[in-house]
């Protein structure tokens, strides 16, 4: 008989394609139920529907219980969880639940307090970025909330035991998957780019998801205006979204790029794209650019292996040790000098920039497949109900 997991998480943005990649193989060893928040639609009104078309087709069923406002939600989802016997419930702790930390510690409190069910935190940050790092004081105690953890890379394995002194054996590494379930060979470059209204005679830099201080978006500004002083073969598309970032970044972008004179070197697509649209934007991309200052694991980064795309990640990416001279190349953090060499020598080179997409993707293929994950997890879940 299957153990029955529910897994609270949002189900939009990264952590929707998250689970939906995921759901499919963890069900082979679980019977799920996931719970999520209500969504907003395209009209701005409030739904209990999944809005991304995509998780949509994959994640069914879902429980739209998780309500700040209403106390009243924390009873139903125990209620909820005790009637059915679900013996695990899997948190996936993104900047949301980390915003809502008094409502999940109570959550947490009261269901514990009512049944005897296991908690699993998947932490895809283990420490928060910008402007949520006000909240690191009052994770220790949220997180000793959890009776095993699940994180991206040791490097996160060791911020979760030295920072908050969890113990060793209670902290499991699982990457994070390739995301291969966007590719529906609908383009080819050459009609991603007359899609998306590119230039064909000019090479694609991809700067790609939600922009925000630590993603490192100036130092791509200043690295396009060294390209731009030797070349004119290339522009850089922005597809991104303005929900998290602060006012002061988006103008301080702007002025950059109008003060070095790249309008023509810049698409901005500040609006956040449709998962319809992820192909275009990637097959229409030579090179994807993640000049991050901070980062514990990239769902972008596993989008552009997805479409075999080479990266230009910094060296604070744990993924550096994989991706180097393999699946892309490494700059030094906050050097665009450095990362505009490195975009130069992708750019001038094309050849080897193919190769090392293709690399990433079959690395990622056998290394970081779902089908594995889900193994893992289910492995987790079991030794917490042991």
């Amino acid at each position: 008989m299957k153990q029955k997991v529910a897994i609270v998480s949002s189900l939009t943005g990264g952590l929707g394609h998250y689970c939906a990649h995921l759901v499919k193989p963890l069900s082979q060893y679980c019977d799920l139920k996931f719970i999520t928040y209500p969504q907003i639609d395209l009209s701005g009104a409030v739904t209990n529907q999944i809005t991304d078309t995509f998780i949509k087709r994959l994640i069914k069923w879902p429980r739209f219980d998780l309500i700040e406002s209403d106390p009243m939600s924390i009873v139903e989802i125990g209620t909820y969880l005790k009637e059915r016997k679900f013996g695990v419930v899997n948190i996936h702790v993104g900047t949301t639940v980390k915003r809502k930390i008094y409502y999940f510690s109570t959550f947490l409190q009261y269901v514990k307090g009512i049944n005897n069910m296991k908690f699993v935190f998947t932490l895809h940050d283990v420490l928060p970025f910008d402007e949520d790092k006000k909240l690191t004081p009052l994770l220790k105690s949220f997180y000793r909330l959890a009776d095993h953890y699940t994180v991206g890379n040791e490097l996160e394995k060791e911020r979760l035991r030295k920072r908050f002194k969890i113990s060793e054996e209670k902290i499991t590494v699982i990457h994070h998957g390739i995301y291969n379930l966007f590719n529906h060979n609908v383009y080819d470059p050459i009609t991603a780019k007359s899609y998306l209204g590119l230039p064909k005679d000019k090479k694609t830099i991809l700067f790609f998801g939600f922009l925000r201080e630590y993603k490192g978006f100036e130092q791509l500004i200043k690295a396009a205006n060294i390209l731009k002083k030797k070349r004119n073969d290339f522009i850089v598309y922005v597809g991104s979204g303005l929900k998290y970032t602060p006012k002061i970044l988006i103008g301080n972008s702007m002025k950059l790029i109008s003060k070095y004179g790249l309008s023509n070197n810049f698409e901005l697509n500040l609006n956040y794209l449709d998962t319809s649209e992820i192909e275009a934007v990637f097959k229409a991309s030579n090179i994807v650019a993640l000049p991050y200052l901070h980062v514990s694991q990239s769902g972008v980064l596993m989008m552009a292996t997805g479409f075999a795309r080479p990266s230009v990640i910094t060296d604070i990416f744990y993924d550096r040790k994989w991706v180097d001279g393999k699946a892309g190349l490494v700059a030094e953090r906050g050097n665009y000098q450095d990362l505009a060499k490195k975009l130069t020598y992708l750019l001038d080179n094309p050849d080897k920039a193919y190769e090392m997409g293709k690399f990433g993707y079959d690395y990622a293929m056998q290394h970081f497949n779902w089908d594995t994950l889900a193994e893992k997890y289910a492995s987790v879940y079991s030794k917490v109900i042991e």
